[in-house]
């Protein structure tokens, strides 16, 4: 995100809020009300004509652009309270929106919208919060205790998840949720989870096999410091589509032997960004898989990316 892109985009949530508190004191057709609303559409526009469309994404309570978490104050903080409010995962603004847009915006901001939401050509509304009513996972019958100790259909549904991502279907969760429950069942039976680590035989399997490997290490690790339940089985599945982002790059660039161009590095970059948009409009994805997808190279200093 430029400087530039940053002011405009302050001065849009900044006026956009404003506008919505107007509406609530006065009308929506009050002078205060419409001047605010006219300043946030003028930023908005200047922001369009830099970007294609504008992404307000809300994980984990906090509100992220372009994969920067938005600096809190007042008025984002009010914009993240509603999207909450509201269950809205991210907003997405697209060049051609226009004051009927931003009025709809104002009225979510004002808490003055019905609950069913309903997008525009301009505007759309994103994955409605991550649920959380997905079932409880299943213990699979025969314990996994190696890579090659799974099933084989199994085997193939994950796989093909991993292959239909950009596609933009839907991960079967349940496969995921079968796969992390059969390397618990297994090592809770006192498997060593060493011995479960794949063998990487092909640099195209990368990011299938390393997936594997630390959904394995992790699962082991969770289970050393007590984990259990629930919280046990997100954090298998988090590990697992931890970098399914990666399937949103080109294969050239991410099967490349030698170093990365700037702009390669660039595009290499973006899988974390690519891989939390995917999860975060998956129905039933765990929160923490979503962040774990946007997070994992950020580093504890935040001098990571994205």
């Amino acid at each position: 995100m430029t400087p530039y892109i940053k002011e405009q985009l302050e001065i849009f949530i900044s006026n956009l809020v404003q506008a919505a508190k107007a509406m609530m004191l006065y009308s929506p057709e009050h002078r205060v009300t419409t001047g605010h609303a006219a300043s946030a559409l003028g930023s908005l526009n200047l922001i369009l004509a830099a970007e294609d469309t504008l992404k307000i994404i809300r994980i984990g309570g906090e509100l992220f652009v372009s994969g920067i978490p938005l600096e809190k104050n007042p008025h984002v903080e009010r914009l993240n309270q509603q999207m909450s409010e509201y269950g809205i995962g991210h907003i997405s603004l697209m060049r051609g929106a226009g004051s009927a847009d931003i009025l709809l915006l104002m009225r979510i901001v004002a808490g003055k919208e019905a609950s069913k939401l309903k997008s525009t050509p301009h505007l759309i509304f994103g994955a409605v919060e991550l649920d959380d009513t997905r079932s409880e996972p299943e213990e699979v019958s025969q314990p996994i205790p190696s890579y090659s100790a799974i099933p084989g259909e199994l085997m193939a549904r994950v796989a093909n998840d991993f292959e239909s991502c950009t596609s933009r279907e839907h991960f079967d969760l349940q496969a995921v949720m079968a796969l992390v429950a059969g390397f618990i069942t297994s090592f809770r039976g006192e498997a060593n989870p060493l011995l479960a680590l794949v063998p990487l035989r092909e640099m195209d399997e990368y990011t299938f096999t390393h997936s594997l490997d630390v959904c394995i290490l992790n699962i082991a690790q969770g289970m050393s410091l007590g984990f259990e339940g629930q919280l046990l089985h997100d954090i298998g599945i988090a590990a697992m589509l931890h970098d399914v982002g990666k399937q949103f790059v080109p294969p050239e660039v991410l099967n490349k032997p030698g170093e990365l161009t700037d702009d390669e590095w660039l595009e290499m970059r973006r899988h974390t960004v690519h891989g939390a948009h995917y999860l975060l409009n998956t129905p039933g994805m765990p929160r923490i898989a979503v962040m774990s997808a946007f997070e994992h190279h950020m580093k504890y200093d935040m001098t990571g990316y994205p």
